[in-house]
């Protein structure tokens, strides 16, 4: 198998952590990384370390070398959409960490931009390669909990973030954030990239930046199934909430990283209940009340996962999946025109909750 020579930019939290664990891992037979971008000396020498690769402070000097296959774009959420871009524009393939970029148009841009310079790109939505979610999806289509209903999608968390994305100038805060992973599920579970209705509320709880840290959203599609996702900073309880709670027509589901339940009744067990125009009683005249007489199943799967090896999990899956993509023309996985509807829904949600900017970037910053 042909390894793919690869350049990361930016090797913080999510270029060294989530990028880098998997291209240092033994579960990495396609990619070699050759080079990083990043401005902090302390940082890129972790970097030559754990891969004895090349390191530059701008990207740009990228441009000089001939070996490169794709590039990681793990910037800044703000840097995201110029350094693609230029990226692209160059004749690179590119992996964008999500938040793609703030708007739709910008999404069009870049894929006129790759199209125009015959390469591809995609966004690093990993979150549907989650065994819980892959099962979910598997068991919800079988129906086994009747037809859809309601889905809540919870990220909550007690949390007191000081860093980056609390900054509006960024564009950061928890929906760009966290909740860009359970949007993108939400979208998938509703098979449509159509605008839904929406309601939303986002405020500022417990962070000490301009961008918000709660998000409640509604997101209402054409079928009629409502779809309800939480960003909650302030739940000190969060350990134990599901990640998603699907209720059904005939039972109900849980689902957790590590873990499934669900609890549901077969209607050939169950007597179909005639119609009672007048109150019903017993038959020495007592009041009675309505008795489904439900026979109740309840089915449990477990995963061995938690937050880290599901991180492993989810981009070694990615990954393999880009590597086709790049190698064989396969299928992208995320396609840009997914993250355009997506971005679409970012765009419309905040329009509803307009948020004051007020933190300007220092001028030591990048």
């Amino acid at each position: 198998m042909r390894k793919l020579n690869v350049a990361i930019i930016g090797y913080g939290r999510s270029g060294c952590d989530i990028h880098g664990a998997f291209l240092r891992s033994p579960a990495n037979d396609i990619c070699t990384v050759v080079a990083v971008v990043e401005n902090d000396p302390a940082r890129a020498a972790v970097a030559r370390e754990h891969f004895g690769c090349d390191t530059y402070r701008s990207y740009k000097d990228l441009f000089e070398r001939s070996d490169l296959d794709f590039v990681v774009d793990a910037s800044y959420s703000d840097l995201h959409y110029p350094i693609t871009k230029d990226l692209l524009a160059h004749g690179l393939n590119v992996l964008c960490e999500k938040p793609l970029c703030k708007t739709p148009e910008m999404v069009q841009d870049l894929i006129d931009t790759a199209k125009a310079n015959n390469v591809i790109f995609t966004i690093f939505h990993q979150y549907r390669f989650n065994d819980y979610y892959i099962k979910m999806h598997e068991l919800l289509q079988q129906k086994v909990i009747g037809d859809i209903k309601l889905v809540r999608a919870c990220q909550n968390s007690f949390s007191r973030r000081y860093d980056w994305q609390t900054l509006l100038y960024r564009d950061a805060g928890s929906m760009r954030n966290n909740a860009a992973h359970s949007i993108e599920q939400i979208m998938h579970l509703a098979g449509s990239d159509e605008m839904p209705k929406i309601q939303s509320k986002m405020d500022i709880w417990n962070s000490v930046g301009d961008a918000e840290d709660y998000l409640f959203c509604t997101l209402e599609y054409s079928d009629g199934v409502r779809y309800e996702m939480e960003v909650n900073p302030s739940d000190a309880f969060a350990q134990d909430a599901a990640t998603f709670t699907i209720y059904g027509s005939r039972g109900t589901m849980r689902v957790y990283i590590d873990k499934i339940v669900y609890r549901y009744y077969l209607d050939e067990e169950v007597p179909v209940p005639v119609l009672q125009h007048k109150s019903i009683h017993h038959p020495d005249g007592s009041p009675a009340y309505c008795n489904n007489q439900l026979v109740w199943h309840e089915e449990s799967l477990e995963f061995d996962e938690d937050i880290w090896s599901s991180f492993a999990t989810c981009s070694n899956r990615f990954y393999h999946n880009w590597y086709d993509a790049l190698v064989n023309g396969a299928e992208l996985f995320i396609k840009p025109e997914h993250i355009k509807a997506q971005i679409a829904i970012f765009c419309e949600i905040e329009r509803q909750n307009p948020l004051e900017v007020k933190f300007k970037k220092p001028d030591d910053v990048i």
